[in-house]
């Protein structure tokens, strides 16, 4: 019995894998990330006097959208390569997914606590897992093209 190709795999399986290969992502340096992007934003609106519950909802799932983007990429980049890395950098879009869907759940719950509504919460989560979703597609295509022409 062969082994299961790529297009083999349920989206179940692909979700595993995805999260074994974020197993080695640089959490320290994504969490950093993202808490000077968050505490940037959240300047910003102090600065433009629109500080309130909304504002401290936005920068926090902008800072949650920064740190998975920086955690995907560094799962992509770093050098350990596992069976799940090599599966994340030769299927960057499927493996964007993962990081997308945790996004975009986060800025979901965030708005809809923080009194912004359901259908704000959608939106602003279709917006975050989307920006996320095509940063870390994008940062795994180039690095994989560019480890490609490096040999």
């Amino acid at each position: 019995m062969s082994a299961p190709s790529d297009q083999d795999l349920s989206r179940r399986e692909e979700m595993s894998i995805s999260s074994a290969a974020m197993s080695g992502a640089p959490w320290g340096s994504a969490a950093v990330t993202g808490g000077v992007v968050a505490a940037g934003d959240l300047g910003l609106h102090v600065i433009g006097n629109t500080l309130g519950v909304a504002a401290l909802s936005g920068s926090v799932s902008a800072g949650a959208a920064v740190f998975f983007v920086v955690a995907a990429a560094g799962a992509l980049w770093r050098a350990k390569g596992g069976r799940a890395a090599r599966w994340a950098r030769s299927n960057p879009w499927r493996f964007a997914i993962l990081p997308a869907v945790a996004a975009a759940a986060i800025a979901l719950v965030l708005s809809v606590v923080t009194g912004g509504g359901m259908l704000h919460g959608i939106l602003s989560g279709l917006w975050h897992g989307g920006a996320v979703f095509g940063l870390t597609g994008a940062i795994g295509s180039v690095s994989k093209s560019r480890k490609e022409s490096s040999y």
